[in-house]
């Protein structure tokens, strides 16, 4: 009896006993319109599981870039509590899916053991977009900016409201909130205007003396106040007139001699109007002009990071990166609730239902928080 009982224990502890992670290698082909810095969201072989990776730096839309990720699917996670005490309205509960966003192919590569699953990131194609702050949503040529380093290095070409980045250092988790990839100081960004030998060495990731054509619209976008869409629209287009003028070559890359230039250049031709698109309408009494204002290219529906920006602007969270993580943080936990037909984005009949829509939600809160 006392051998049985022994070699019982003995199972249970080997039972207890961790196992060793399996995950495999896949090759993640780069989608059209995509660059090296932004998020893509790929699947697993099986196509059961969704995973999201930064692009690396030098992976240009097109060419493959090797990632790992678990084998086996990891059990589902309970639904965090709503923070900041939004009441929610009583709906049957609905399950997430995955991202709207490019998704990119995926093909195995060997399997090894002991791999740690690709960490989620933050949608940050709205900050790109509006040249914000993915942190904070300020807009970066509205103060000084900073870069995160990990033993002296930039761990991405992604910039940041200065003030924004050193807060997050220190009440973060010590981790980049974009790539998730470990950091340890904040480096401020000289500005351009001054010192553009520093700037450069500071913007030039790799320090191989030149700027890809995206390391340097992202690096104007975030000291200049200059038209964000129309540099975007040249950095789509390989056959712009800009890099008829300023890359000659077609290297695809731009030389710390034509810096100078350049810089005065893209000031003086793509030079922000500052109209903006006027004061935000009040949601409580104009629930669709609301909606409307922040449907940016009217196509009747929000995606998840429009609407934290959206709230963050109207509620004039900006500069407070604790409150701005608060947010991000309550519509994760509420999104399934609101997002009826399970869309990943809130379209306006959902936004506008009265009672239980998001629109009265956010309106009881501003009006009894």
């Amino acid at each position: 009896a006392a051998a049985e009982q022994q070699q019982q224990q003995q199972q249970q502890r080997t039972s207890l006993r961790p196992r060793a992670a399996m995950s495999m290698k896949l090759a993640v082909r780069v989608p059209a319109g995509m660059s090296p810095g932004q998020t893509v969201t790929f699947p697993s072989t099986s196509g059961g599981q969704m995973f999201t990776t930064v692009i690396p730096v030098g992976v240009e839309a097109g060419q493959t870039f090797v990632v790992e990720v678990p084998q086996q699917e990891p059990p589902p996670t309970p639904p965090p509590d709503v923070p900041m005490g939004l009441p929610v309205s009583p709906m049957r509960s609905r399950s997430l899916r995955a991202p709207r966003a490019p998704v990119a192919s995926t093909a195995p590569l060997d399997t090894a053991t002991g791999a740690s699953p690709v960490a989620p990131t933050w949608q940050d194609g709205q900050a790109l977009r509006h040249a914000e702050c993915p942190i904070c949503f300020e807009p970066l040529a509205s103060g000084p900016v900073g870069v995160f380093l990990a033993g002296g290095r930039r761990v991405s070409n992604h910039f940041f409201n200065l003030g924004a980045a050193q807060e997050w250092l220190r009440s973060g988790n010590g981790h980049c909130p974009l790539t998730r990839l470990p950091i340890s100081s904040v480096l401020a960004v000289p500005d351009l205007r001054a010192d553009l030998q520093a700037w450069w060495r500071v913007v030039d990731v790799n320090g191989d003396g030149r700027l890809s054509r995206h390391e340097l619209i992202e690096a104007l976008k975030a000291q200049l106040p200059i038209d964000a869409a129309k540099l975007d629209d040249a950095l789509a287009d390989p056959s712009h007139w800009l890099w008829e003028q300023w890359d000659k070559d077609r290297s695809g890359f731009i030389e710390r001699a034509e810096a100078p230039g350049l810089v005065a250049f893209v000031q003086q031709v793509f030079a922000s109007s500052g109209g903006g698109k006027g004061p935000i309408p009040d949601m409580a009494r104009d629930k669709l002009g609301w909606y409307n204002y922040w449907d940016e290219d009217s196509s009747g529906s929000l995606e998840k990071e429009e609407v934290v920006r959206a709230l963050v602007k109207t509620l004039g969270l900006s500069t407070s990166p604790t409150r701005v993580q608060q947010m991000r943080s309550t519509v994760d936990a509420i999104w399934a609730v609101f997002d009826a037909d399970g869309s990943e984005s809130i379209e306006r009949d959902e936004f506008l239902r009265p009672g239980e829509g998001l629109a009265d939600t956010i309106v009881a809160t501003m009006q009894h928080g």
